[in-house]
């Protein structure tokens, strides 16, 4: 018998409060700007399980899902231990925004992307790797820079949450199901991606992902009453920027992939997590096909227009390729189109 969910506990408390748990997602085509957005709800499925579901019917197995490098859930004496071999940085969860607005929940901003070419994105992996940092901490190291200067006052530090895969040490889940956990890098404004990459390897360590996926298995002990008193808690006084979502590399390698793109040799897929008051901002890197696919998404209590979505991807693209050294084209371009259809 199949374990249950309790990740999914969270997003369905969430629900019942008029908070909505959309992970959006779609196939955009820079060449003409379009995109039609859908999505399916986290209670039902994760990043990496909700994109099984969408490519396997279009020809990519996508199989085995990735895995993390655990093979077992350890214990909380080892988790312990290895917070105080390896202590990190602590401040209050909060974030001085510029601007905050006033929202009801159905309001709603939908997300922006981006694309960086193939040959643009190795560019900016062989800074990198001179950097020695991964190209997922350059990417949202920079993000985070541009963030701080469009939307953020002052200079007191921030968390990002960044979400880590624990597929593998999970035993008895549905393939589908939410099997991933995170830790919360704390940042300054203009911290570099030097910075994330020693935090990141040093909450690693100390297993925060770990913790943070048996809090939120807390349901099991509490049940959903609880979740709920714990949610609306936390939700008072627990503010972060948002999530650093890293998706890897896709198609997965396998020998029965379709050869060619679904939907044009340009058309890249993107998608965005669905983002609260508390996350505000909902940011997506994955590679498509060797492409680099961005995207972003801002709940409206820190922004109340499109045109404020827009500006900050522009902003991230720009800046991304200002770290690119004697640049002399590039091809870049951002979406908004109304969602087709909503498939939760």
């Amino acid at each position: 018998m199949a374990r249950k969910d309790y990740i999914a506990m969270w997003f369905l408390a969430r629900r019942e409060m008029g908070i909505r748990d959309n992970i959006f997602y779609g196939w955009y085509d820079p060449e003409t700007n379009h995109i039609d957005w859908k999505s399916w709800a986290h209670a039902d499925s994760d990043g990496m399980g909700g994109y099984a579901r969408i490519f396997r019917p279009l020809g990519f197995p996508t199989t085995p899902l990735p895995t993390c490098k655990e093979t077992r859930v350890p214990r909380w004496r080892e988790i312990m231990k290895a917070q105080k071999a390896y202590p990190t940085p602590k401040a209050p969860k909060r974030v001085n925004w510029k601007h905050t607005y006033d929202y009801e929940h159905n309001d709603q901003f939908l997300p922006e992307c981006g694309v960086m070419p193939e040959t643009d994105k190795l560019k900016l992996l062989e800074v990198a790797k001179a950097r020695n940092v991964s190209l997922s901490n350059l990417v949202f190291s920079t993000l985070s820079q541009v963030v701080a200067e469009q939307l953020i006052e002052g200079n007191q530090p921030f968390y990002w949450f960044f979400p880590v895969n624990v597929r593998g040490a999970i035993k008895g889940l549905p393939e589908y199901s939410n099997q991933a956990s995170g830790i919360y890098m704390l940042v300054e404004p203009g911290s570099e991606a030097e910075d994330w990459q020693a935090q990141m390897r040093q909450r690693l360590k100390s297993k925060e992902q770990w913790a943070n996926w048996k809090l939120g298995n807390i349901g099991k002990f509490i049940g959903m009453r609880g979740v709920k008193k714990i949610y609306r808690a936390t939700s008072k006084k627990q503010f972060v920027a948002g999530n650093c979502s890293s998706l890897g590399q896709w198609p997965l390698p396998h020998p029965d992939n379709r050869k060619d793109r679904p939907f044009g040799d340009k058309v890249v897929f993107t998608g965005t997590a669905p983002g609260t008051k508390n996350y505000p901002i909902s940011s997506n890197m994955l590679e498509w096909f060797g492409d680099l696919s961005l995207a972003i998404k801002l709940h409206p209590y820190i922004c109340n227009d499109q045109t404020t979505v827009r500006r900050l991807m522009d902003g991230w693209i720009d800046a991304l390729y200002a770290l690119i050294p004697q640049q002399d084209e590039r091809s870049t371009s951002t979406a908004t189109i109304q969602p087709e259809a909503d498939h939760a």
